[in-house]
C-alpha cells in the first residue's frame, strides 16, 4: 500500500509540473488555486484534481490499516499453558475429538500467530502467574481431575473442559501476599536477635533485604524505583 502511495504521488507530481508548464491558463492556476483546482471537477482538466482524490483515498485507507495493526500489536500472546491446554482438548476424545479437519486443524499449530482477547496474563504478578500456570496445572495433573468435575453441556465444545474460579487464584496469592509481609519483617527481627556477631549481623541484614526486595517484585509486582524506595527505607 506504501508502494501504491508512492507511485501516486508521483504521477500527481507529473500532472502538476505538466499543468504548471501548460499554456492553458486554467491548468497554471491549479498550482496556486485550491478553488480553481476543484471548480475542474466534471471538466476535462480535471485529471490533477481526480488524481488528488484518489491520493485521498488510498492514504485513509492506508492510514486505517496502520491503526488496524497497532491495535492487533496491542493484543497479548496465549500463554503456553492455555495454548497446551487447547491443543490437548482437541485431540481428547470426550473433548474436540479432532473435529476440525483439513487446514483448518493446522491453524492451533503457529504459537506467533494466535492472539488472546483477554488481558488476565499481561495484567497478573509473578505470584499469580505461577500459580496459574504451574501450581494449578500440577495440581491438576494429580488430584485435581479427579476431584474436581469437568464442565459438560448440551453443547458438544464444552465436554470434558476442567474450569477453575480465577478469583480463588487471585484470593491465594492476596493470602500468600499477606502471609509473606506479615513473616518476613517479624522473622528478620527474630534472627538477628539471636544473631550475635557483628559481621553475621549485616551479613542476615543483607540477605533479608535481599530476600525483601525479591518479594516485592514477585508479590507486589512493583516498580524499579518503588524497590528501591522501600529498600533503603
Amino acid at each position: 500500500m506504501q508502494s501504491e502511495l508512492i507511485h501516486l504521488e508521483a504521477e500527481l507530481a507529473n500532472i502538476e509540473l505538466e499543468n504548471g508548464h501548460s499554456e492553458d491558463v486554467e491548468k497554471v492556476a491549479f498550482q496556486v488555486s485550491l478553488f480553481d483546482l476543484k471548480e475542474s471537477s466534471g471538466t476535462e482538466n480535471d485529471l490533477q484534481w481526480r488524481k488528488s482524490l484518489e491520493i485521498r483515498e488510498k492514504l485513509k485507507e492506508y492510514n486505517d490499516a496502520l491503526l488496524r495493526h497497532a491495535s492487533i500489536g496491542r493484543l497479548e500472546k496465549p500463554s503456553d499453558r492455555n495454548t497446551e491446554v487447547l491443543r490437548e482438548w482437541l485431540d481428547r476424545k470426550e473433548g474436540g475429538d479432532f473435529f476440525l479437519r483439513g487446514r483448518e486443524a493446522e491453524i492451533w499449530d503457529c504459537k506467533e500467530d494466535l492472539v488472546a482477547l483477554s488481558h488476565q496474563e499481561g495484567g497478573k504478578d509473578c505470584l499469580s502467574w505461577w500459580i496459574s500456570n504451574r501450581l494449578v496445572p500440577w495440581y491438576h495433573d494429580r488430584w485435581g481431575h479427579r476431584s474436581k468435575k469437568y464442565r459438560s453441556g448440551s453443547g458438544a465444545h464444552w465436554n470434558g473442559v476442567w474450569q477453575y474460579n480465577e478469583e480463588t487464584i487471585v484470593r491465594l496469592a492476596n493470602a500468600v501476599s499477606t502471609f509473606l509481609s506479615s513473616l518476613l519483617p517479624t522473622t528478620s527481627i527474630l534472627v538477628l536477635y539471636f544473631v550475635k556477631k557483628p559481621v553475621a549481623r549485616l551479613a542476615a541484614t543483607m540477605l533479608f533485604t535481599a530476600l525483601f526486595s525479591l518479594t516485592l517484585v514477585t508479590v507486589a509486582k512493583a516498580r524499579r524505583i518503588d524497590v528501591f524506595a522501600a529498600t533503603t527505607a
